[in-house]
Order: C-alpha cells, then structure tokens, then sequence
C-alpha cells in the first residue's frame, strides 16, 4: 500500500469520528493526515510525512484549544446549564417527610415543588423551614 492512500484512510476515518462526536477530537488528525497525504503525493519521504502531520496535528489541537473550542462552547451556552433550580434558595417550605441526616432522608415542599432535603439534625414532618443552599439535587435546609 502506498504512503497517500494510509494518509487518505486515516484522514477519512478521524474525520468520521470527529462528524460522530462533534466536540472537535479528531479534527487536528484529519487535518494532519490530509497534510502529510498531500505530501506523500508530492513524494516527500515516510520521515517527513509523520514530522508533519504530527507537528500539524499539534498547532491544530493548540488553535482548537485556545481560540475555537470556547468561542463554540460560549456560543453554544456549554459552559453552563441554567435549570432555575436556585431560585428556590432563601425560600420557605414545609418538611412532608421527617429530615434525618444520618439516613439522607427527608423532602420538603418548597413553591409547589417536592425535594429531597438534607439538614444538621432531625427535623420532624410539619416543620416550617427555608432553603440556605443546593448541593446535587438535594436542597440543603434548616428550621425557621
């Protein structure tokens, strides 16, 4: 098999993969790999075809890096996922089911909405409470 048509193979396969994943994994490869097959058709020796494509392939994944990928993460709003959960923060509730903090139990009825809930200490079923804080899905509360 000749240099060009591994080249060409590879570029096609890491440019599967980067079209299958699109979070810009494999595109710095393809990108090295088409490189180092135009080479290989130019007749540039086995040595400085993989020089090349490995040199291309790092300054690639460096751009993608540095200036693309968070431009298309900002753009795309993947630096954060807002669920207005927080909103629930500093708001009352009441306990339905007793809190215990040595079983992880306990939920609390907070605008209309059940959650699991964690506190310091036991905190019987009726009690009125307000939510200080969020960790995970649970909201962390204590007794009015």
């Amino acid at each position: 098999m000749e240099m060009w048509m591994l080249w060409l193979i590879l570029t096609v396969v890491f440019a599967a993969v980067e079209a299958a994943t699109l979070g810009l994994t494999t595109v710095w490869c393809a990108i090295g790999s088409a490189v180092a097959c135009v080479l290989a058709l130019c007749g540039a020796s086995v040595q400085t075809q993989l020089i090349v494509m490995v040199v291309v392939s790092v300054v690639c994944f460096i751009v993608c890096m540095i200036w693309i990928k968070p431009k298309l993460d900002a753009k795309h709003g993947l630096n954060s996922e807002p669920t207005n959960a927080d909103r629930v923060i500093g708001k009352d509730g009441i306990v339905i089911k007793t809190i215990d903090p040595v079983e992880g139990k306990g939920q609390v009825k907070v605008m209309g909405q059940v959650w699991s809930a964690k506190a310091d200490h036991i905190i019987e079923e009726g009690q009125k409470v307000t939510v200080r804080s969020l960790e995970g899905v649970k909201i962390v509360v204590e007794e009015v």
